[in-house]
């Protein structure tokens, strides 16, 4: 159960932290799925609750450079993919909460944002756990590496 909320909170600040720590606390991939899923959407819609606010603070203390640039990225995407696009590609690429922080400045339609960026969640959270979790069971399975898995379970 411990484990399974550090999951959650770690799935809160990304899919790509969240997934390979539940791999190294043991956790089976169904629950280290879950956990990150609902981690990450639930960032992501704090996020869009207080987007008004959340707007005006990153546009006051973000340096204007690196705003620029991760606006730069963000439009690229909406331009080339549109909403749909970004919610699905930037989940994967900048991270759920970049992307909806971005697409809060970028993106007039939020709504079907915040939607497409949870099935973008539910998306690459299932496919990077399913591979992770057989990446893992081969490297557990390998003889090369069989004597150093066997000590590390030992420490």
């Amino acid at each position: 159960m411990h484990n399974l909320f550090i999951i959650y909170l770690t799935g809160m600040l990304g899919i790509q932290k969240a997934i390979p720590l539940g791999i190294m606390l043991n956790t089976p991939p169904p629950s280290i799925c879950l956990m990150t899923i609902l981690g990450a959407s639930t960032m992501v819609i704090m996020i869009y609750v207080l987007s008004s606010r959340i707007r005006q603070f990153v546009l006051k203390k973000m340096n204007k450079n690196r705003l620029n640039k991760k606006k730069m990225k963000t439009n690229k995407l909406v331009t080339k993919y549109g909403v749909i696009g970004l919610g699905l590609l930037g989940t994967v690429i900048m991270g759920p909460h970049i992307t909806m922080l971005m697409g809060l400045l970028v993106v007039n339609e939020k709504t079907k944002l915040l939607v497409w960026i949870i099935i973008g969640i539910l998306l690459w959270a299932t496919i990077l756990t399913a591979v992770a979790a057989l990446c893992f069971e081969l490297f557990e399975r390998s003889v090369f590496f069989s004597d150093f898995i066997s000590i590390s379970k030992q420490l």
